[in-house]
């Protein structure tokens, strides 16, 4: 196969985001007045579902708290005010594997693109605290704040690989969130979780190299139907 542009979610991929993500949901449901109290397997429970930066919603899913839409938009909003706090006073520490990744992929010439759910304003405060002005020149696509929720095939995706004129069978994704590799999945593109939760996963120590990358033919992390074509061989 060949890979030609990979797609990096941020929380868990590129940076150490879960304890920030647990503090600032904790900061939201006191402000909010509720009594709940997150500890990490919470957390990590919730991101299984709706990914970190959207893992609060698993708290308000149900009535009575869900039928209240305006106070449950003010628990999303001071979370992720919340959190973008922490993030500028408190950065989180990027992941030395997908720094490598990044590295190889982009000596080799392929297109590395940030795709996440997290609002635009703290994706470019990671992305420019770390890379600063070699953002625009490292990263061919950075999103933030992108729905995966669409119908298959019209997400962010799917618009990103046509802009770039490449096809999904020669994109991945890497990331944590159900939500991003299920759109990615529907969409036909290859995909591997990095998820620190749950147990048919790549764990983070054993994060996925861009040589590797070469080496997928019927990923275990990628659904049947997603495997290539009869006769496609290993790249060399």
């Amino acid at each position: 196969m060949s890979i030609d542009v990979i797609f990096l979610g941020l929380d868990g991929v590129l940076f150490d985001t879960e304890a920030l993500h647990l503090a600032a949901c904790n900061a939201a449901f006191a402000n909010a007045g509720l009594s709940i109290r997150w500890t990490l397997p919470a957390l990590r429970a919730a991101a299984a579902r709706h990914g970190y930066a959207r893992a609060i919603g698993s708290a308000v899913a149900t009535p009575p708290l869900s039928r209240d839409k305006q106070r449950v938009a003010e628990l999303f909003e001071d979370k992720h005010r919340q959190f973008h706090q922490a993030i500028l006073s408190r950065p989180p520490q990027a992941q030395a594997a997908a720094l490598a990744l990044i590295e190889d992929a982009v000596a080799a010439g392929c297109k590395i693109c940030i795709l996440t759910d997290l609002p635009a304003p703290a994706t470019g405060v990671l992305l420019e605290r770390y890379f600063g002005a070699d953002v625009t020149s490292l990263f061919s696509v950075v999103a933030g704040g992108a729905s995966f929720d669409g119908p298959a095939g019209t997400g962010p995706y799917a618009y990103a690989l046509n802009a770039m004129g490449v096809q999904p069978q020669d994109a991945i994704v890497i990331d944590t969130a159900v939500p991003a590799l299920r759109a990615a999945a529907d969409a036909g593109l290859w995909t591997v979780s990095v998820a620190p939760y749950g147990t048919d996963v790549v764990r983070p120590r054993q994060f996925i190299t861009f040589d590797a990358l070469h080496e997928l033919q019927a990923s275990p992390y990628t659904p049947d139907q997603q495997r290539p074509a009869p006769g496609l061989h290993k790249a060399a």
